[in-house]
């Protein structure tokens, strides 16, 4: 079960934070770094900052480009979320990750 629920956002900033979080996640994995169920937030946090997103806007960065985002209690994490990818949104990102780099090019 989703625990996390989003803030509402005008279509241009979710738009603008899902494409960023999909190019941080597809660098993630370009870079082959391991993606496993139920991920701590704060492995993600490193990839996500080089592309403008804050710990505190990686969980509903996260939910809009599709992952499942589950808040942990406060006494197991320091960022009290876990993150699973459904392979297609991994797949996703790593595409628009690519294609950004050939863009910039």
């Amino acid at each position: 079960m989703d625990a996390f629920e989003p803030l509402l956002l005008s279509s241009e900033e979710a738009l603008r934070l899902r494409r960023q979080a999909e190019l941080a996640i597809g660098e993630y994995v370009a870079r082959g770094r391991k993606v496993y169920r139920e991920m701590p937030l704060a492995r993600l946090l490193k990839a996500l900052h080089r592309f403008g997103i804050a710990a505190e806007e990686a969980p509903r960065a996260l939910h809009l480009v599709g992952a499942r985002v589950t808040e942990v209690p406060s006494f197991v994490a320091k960022y009290h979320y876990r993150v699973t990818f459904p392979d297609e949104v991994l797949a996703r990102c790593r595409r628009a990750y690519e294609e950004y780099c050939r863009s910039e090019t």
